[in-house]
């Protein structure tokens, strides 16, 4: 009976705090938020643990007399084993710093919050739209906490140099600016200098995300939920007896990929070149797309580098305006021994006053929507903030198969395995028998 109290007056409490944003007045032993909080609360998560505990620190002085927070770093490549792991053998978290694409995966582990205590409506209203990619037919897996929004960075030398005054909002302004930003050697007219690191995959950091990104402008959301909340691709669709590409993935993936046919005129691209990340640091490569963590990176590996950061250009006369982001979100384990705490502790962690200083320690934009009303007067934390209210993601069912399939879908059109639209429907059904286990 506590526990369902606690459940159910969980974002009771939280739109109390949505309105009184920045309030910060010290604990007490009659907030009727705290009863029941008890022991320590163990969360397990990817970010660096510096930031975290900073947080953490902060807010165990301040419920000092009800529970303590206590988080466990663990290396992303080994997280997904490390929580399957760990439940097997009874030893796991009580709460997890959950990454999107690792949600769909974990969601049978996860006490979720029904909507009856977290209203859709309320939800919506108090976070990005990124967010909902937590949300399912009966309520909340995971609270949404961080996210790092894809954006473009472009190097104004660069730019200057081939006199272009204007940085492309559009995808199509690449088609006239590529030729004069590519340069070639004389002798072996390999390329030297490039517009833009797209038609490859293995050296294009972030190359998944981006095509994602470029498919999620259309419109298709790759992944999507039947009413009864089960997932199905939508990047190849039933029709009668045939299955069809989605012609819009398919525009979609056909431009992406003419950056590396040396047949067009926009060819600026190939597999010879470094990794996009590199060519960029090195002054070899105009305009980049990655995340806003990686701002720091850049500057401090090469802080001679002028460049600077700027939205995601989109599809002319399009409606919305879209960008990629990583999401994670706080979810409370099933096995957790400790669960009515775990979720005091997660909706404390969602006041301002916490979830405003976990951003700031990672100089990340934040997932609630009062807080990203503040303005910046920063250049490249702008950008991150209004790139956060842009930005989407999607349902991964199994992160390293799926970035198996992107690369095969690339490599066979580059290969002249397959075209454009074999590739789509190459991708859409290996999508499809990723995501059959949670059709059952």
């Amino acid at each position: 009976m506590k526990f369902q109290y606690i459940l159910v007056s969980f974002f009771g409490v939280m739109a109390v705090i949505s309105v009184i944003v920045f309030a910060n007045a010290p604990a007490s032993s009659d907030d009727p938020a705290l009863a029941g909080a008890s022991g320590k609360v163990y969360v397990w998560g990817t970010y660096p643990i510096a930031g975290v505990n900073e947080v953490f620190q902060k807010m165990n002085d301040k419920y000092r007399d009800s529970f303590q927070v206590e988080y466990q770093y663990h290396d992303p490549k080994t997280f997904d084993r490390d929580i399957v792991e760990a439940l097997a053998s009874g030893r796991g978290p009580d709460v997890l710093l959950l990454p999107d694409n690792l949600v769909l995966r974990h969601s049978d582990k996860i006490e979720q919050i029904p909507y009856v205590s977290l209203p859709q409506l309320m939800f919506q209203s108090m976070f990005i739209q990124a967010g909902e990619v937590y949300m399912r037919q009966s309520g909340v897996v995971a609270v949404p906490y961080a996210i790092d929004p894809i954006v473009m960075y472009w190097n104004r030398d660069l730019f200057d140099n081939a006199s272009i005054t204007v940085v492309p909002t559009f995808w199509d302004e690449f088609l006239t600016i590529t030729p004069k930003l590519t340069i070639r050697d004389p002798k072996t007219q390999e390329i030297t200098q490039s517009a833009i690191a797209f038609g490859e995959y293995a050296n294009v950091a972030n190359a998944k995300d981006i095509l994602a990104m470029l498919f999620l402008q259309t419109g298709d959301p790759i992944v999507r939920m039947t009413p009864q909340g089960i997932p199905y691709g939508d990047l190849v669709r039933q029709e009668g007896e045939f299955v069809t590409p989605d012609q819009d993935v398919i525009s979609a993936l056909r431009y992406y990929m003419d950056f590396s046919n040396p047949l067009k005129n926009i060819y600026t691209w190939s597999r010879a070149l470094p990794n996009s990340r590199d060519q960029f640091l090195t002054g070899g490569l105009a305009v980049y797309f990655g995340y806003a963590s990686e701002y720091k990176v850049l500057k401090e590996k090469n802080p001679h580098l002028n460049f600077v950061a700027a939205p995601v250009p989109q599809t002319r006369g399009t409606d919305v305006q879209i960008t990629f982001a990583r999401m994670h979100g706080f979810a409370v384990l099933k096995s957790s021994s400790n669960k009515s705490t775990a979720f005091i502790a997660v909706q404390k962690l969602m006041e301002p006053e916490f979830s405003g200083a976990f951003a700031a320690a990672y100089s990340l934009p934040p997932v609630r929507r009062d807080l990203l009303n503040v303005q910046q007067t920063d250049a490249a934390m702008s950008v991150f903030y209004d790139s956060a209210i842009r930005a989407r993601t999607w349902l991964d069912p199994k992160p390293e198969a799926t970035d198996g399939l992107f690369r095969t879908a690339i490599e066979s059109i580059s290969s002249g395995r397959y075209d454009v639209s074999q590739s789509v429907s190459l991708l859409g059904g290996g999508l499809n028998s990723e995501l059959f286990p949670y059709q059952q």
